[in-house]
C-alpha cells in the first residue's frame, strides 16, 4: 500500500524515481539454469544480467543488485549452478561451469528477456571471476561463433559487457582480441587466484575494449562486506590465494561501470 501511495505522489508532483520491487522468479531451463528478477517501478528500463563466480550466488551479487536498481536498471540474477547440481568450487576447475556453458545459459536467458515488456533497449551483462570468463567469451566476436547454440542475430541482444577479475585461463575466457560490442574489464593487479599477468593477455587492437587495472586490488576487490576475507588453495597447483575487498578500487570500479552502462544502455 505504501508503495502504491508513493508512486501516486510522485506521479502527481512529476517526481521521477525508481523503486525496486520484491524478488520474482524468472526464466528457468531444467538442468541448465534458473533466475531471479528485480524490476524497478517504471514502464520499461534497461536490464542487467548478473553472472556469478565459482562460489555461486551470495551477498555480493545482491549488493550489485541494489546498486543497479538504485541507478535505474532492471536486474536479472542468473544461477548457473543449482539446476546443474554444481557445488561451489573456488580454486578448482569444473568443466560443467566453463565459459561455453555460461554462454549457453546467457543466450537462452537473454532471448527470453528481450521479449519481456519490462525490458528496454539492449541487455547488459556483468560477470565476476568464472562469470567474467563467460562474459569475455560473450564479447568475443571470433570464438562466440564457434558455439553451436549461438545464432548470428544473438549479437543484437547485447549492448554492454562488464567483466570483473575474469578467469582468463579458462578455455574461452581470455580477453577478446575482437569484440562486436563495448566491453570493459576490471583487472586486480594483485590477484592471486587468477594471476592476471600469466592469463589475462591484452590484445593488440580491440577498439571496443577498455581494460582498467587496480594496482592494490586482489580477487573479489569489489566485495563490500565488513571483515570479508577468503583464503584458499588452488587445487591443481597447491598455491595459496586470498580474496579480499579494497574500498578505493571498489568505489572507482563501480563509478566507471555505472558511467559505462548509462552511456551504452540508456
Amino acid at each position: 500500500m505504501f508503495k502504491i501511495l508513493l508512486i501516486f505522489f510522485c506521479f502527481i508532483f512529476n517526481i521521477n524515481i525508481a523503486i525496486a520491487i520484491d524478488q520474482i522468479d524468472g526464466f528457468k531451463v531444467k538442468n541448465h539454469f534458473s533466475s531471479k528478477l528485480f524490476l524497478i517501478d517504471t514502464a520499461k528500463a534497461p536490464t542487467i544480467i548478473l553472472s556469478h563466480g565459482s562460489g555461486g550466488i551470495w551477498k555480493h551479487i545482491y549488493m550489485w543488485k541494489d546498486i543497479l536498481n538504485k541507478n535505474g536498471f532492471n536486474v536479472a540474477i542468473i544461477d548457473h549452478h543449482t539446476e546443474k547440481k554444481i557445488k561451489p568450487h573456488v580454486g578448482k576447475r569444473n568443466y560443467k561451469d566453463f565459459p561455453e556453458e555460461r554462454i549457453k545459459d546467457l543466450l537462452k536467458f537473454s532471448r527470453w528477456i528481450k521479449k519481456q515488456k519490462w525490458n528496454k533497449n539492449k541487455i547488459g551483462v556483468i560477470g565476476f571471476s568464472y562469470g567474467g570468463a563467460g562474459t569475455n567469451l560473450l564479447a568475443n566476436s571470433l570464438e562466440l561463433e564457434t558455439i553451436k547454440t549461438f545464432k548470428k542475430k544473438d549479437k543484437n541482444l547485447f549492448g554492454a559487457i562488464v567483466s570483473y577479475y575474469p578467469g582468463c585461463g579458462l578455455a574461452g575466457g581470455s580477453i577478446p582480441p575482437k569484440s562486436y560490442l563495448p566491453i570493459i574489464i576490471h583487472i586486480a593487479e594483485k590477484d592471486e587466484l587468477v594471476t592476471p599477468y600469466l592469463n589475462c593477455v591484452e590484445p593488440l587492437n580491440n577498439e571496443n575494449l577498455i581494460i582498467y587495472k587496480y594496482p592494490e586490488a586482489q580477487h573479489s576487490f569489489d566485495v563490500d562486506i565488513p571483515g570479508f576475507k577468503y583464503e584458499g588453495v588452488i587445487f591443481s597447483t597447491g598455491r595459496k590465494f586470498t580474496n579480499i575487498g579494497h574500498k578505493k578500487s571498489r568505489e572507482l570500479s563501480i563509478k566507471r561501470t555505472l558511467a559505462f552502462l548509462n552511456d551504452k544502455l540508456k
